[in-house]
């Protein structure tokens, strides 16, 4: 259903539909007529003309009734929106339908009763009032179907907003959780760094001289939600052997991963914040390495670190766990999970299955 009129505008769609609408009712009537003869029986020159004049009859009603309707749908939905008082428009928007459509139908119905060809058929009151009723009743029947038809094509839109303002509000936060997370990533680094000039300035060259190849993939995420889980480590592997110039072999890193998780998603940098918070709260020395070890269980990725809690602890922030924990909740319904399981510190990470537009 054409509903352009909603604008003020009619094209040749509302032409056609007018015309279909116009020529059904005689084509029933004389299909009706040639194989049940109702009425007297007309020879085939007469029979022509009053088919003619019952097309003319039923376009000019369903046109009046068609664009003059619809008129009046465009001039309440101008003066009188839903939204705003919905019973002044349901009366008034009513009244004014049967008061056009019993109007237009009265004077189309008294001008043919004027014709010759309508000599033969009663025109009394009762003539004028079933005809009128039948146009009314149809009148009707159109108008709960257009609105029906407005309603639900708003109610459609309406939805449609939500969804954009809500993914667009997910966005903002997304890039709001990153924009935290990307401070705190090179904070930490120059606090290597930082240790590394002091203790070893060779050291502290070779770091910076990775550092900024590490940083580049930090760079390139940016703008990302999710990247598969098999970019994430291959920028864990970078990122670990960053580490390994100021820790050497005291920091090991063990990765187990079948093969179908890889193609899984998850956000970006999770994997590095989660071994930077190991290195930072647990004692890393030749005596104590520190193992992380990443696997999986399913669609679940595991990352596990035995606790040598240091015996001056750092100052947390909690800011890098929180950040993950906020991003899987907007991006899914899956939690990750955190906690302390025999000595060791577990983090259950939800691989996401993203669907392709």
């Amino acid at each position: 259903m054409n509903l352009n009129f909603l604008k003020g505008k009619f094209n040749k769609k509302d032409l056609l539909a007018v015309l279909v609408i116009a020529v059904v009712p005689v084509l029933i009537e004389n299909i009706r007529d040639l194989f049940y003869q109702v009425g007297p029986v007309l020879e085939p020159n007469l029979r022509i003309v009053y088919a003619c004049m019952g097309f003319l009859y039923s376009l000019i009603i369903t046109s009046s009734l068609y664009f003059g309707c619809l008129t009046v749908f465009h001039f309440m939905n101008e003066k009188f929106p839903w939204n705003e008082k919905p019973v002044k428009r349901l009366v008034i928007q009513f009244f004014l339908l049967f008061s056009y459509a019993t109007f237009v139908q009265f004077v189309v119905l008294l001008l043919f009763s004027l014709s010759p060809l309508y000599s033969d058929i009663n025109t009394d009151s009762k003539f004028f009032f079933e005809n009128i009723f039948f146009g009314n009743t149809i009148t009707l029947i159109v108008s709960i179907l257009v609105e029906g038809v407005y309603f639900f094509r708003r109610w459609k839109e309406s939805l449609l907003l939500a969804e954009r303002m809500k993914r667009e509000n997910l966005v903002s936060q997304l890039n709001s959780l990153k924009t935290q997370l990307d401070p705190h990533f090179l904070f930490n680094s120059l606090n290597v760094l930082s240790t590394l000039i002091k203790k070893d300035p060779e050291k502290a060259e070779q770091f910076i001289a990775d550092f900024a190849k590490v940083y580049r993939y930090v760079l390139d995420v940016k703008d990302e939600m999710v990247v598969t889980l098999s970019s994430e480590l291959k920028f864990l592997e970078s990122y670990t052997a960053l580490q390994k110039i100021r820790f050497g072999d005291a920091l090991q890193l063990k990765v187990n991963i079948n093969p179908r998780p890889m193609t899984l998603y998850l956000p970006p940098l999770c994997l590095q914040e989660l071994v930077s918070n190991a290195v930072k709260h647990n004692e890393v020395s030749k005596e104590k390495p520190l193992v992380v070890e990443i696997f999986n269980k399913g669609d679940i990725l595991v990352v596990r670190n035995n606790l040598q809690r240091r015996n001056e602890p750092e100052n947390s922030t909690q800011l890098g766990l929180e950040n993950i924990r906020k991003r899987y909740s907007l991006l899914s319904g899956q939690k990750p999970m955190f906690e302390i399981r025999e000595e060791s510190f577990v983090v259950e990470l939800p691989l996401l299955e993203i669907e392709s537009e």
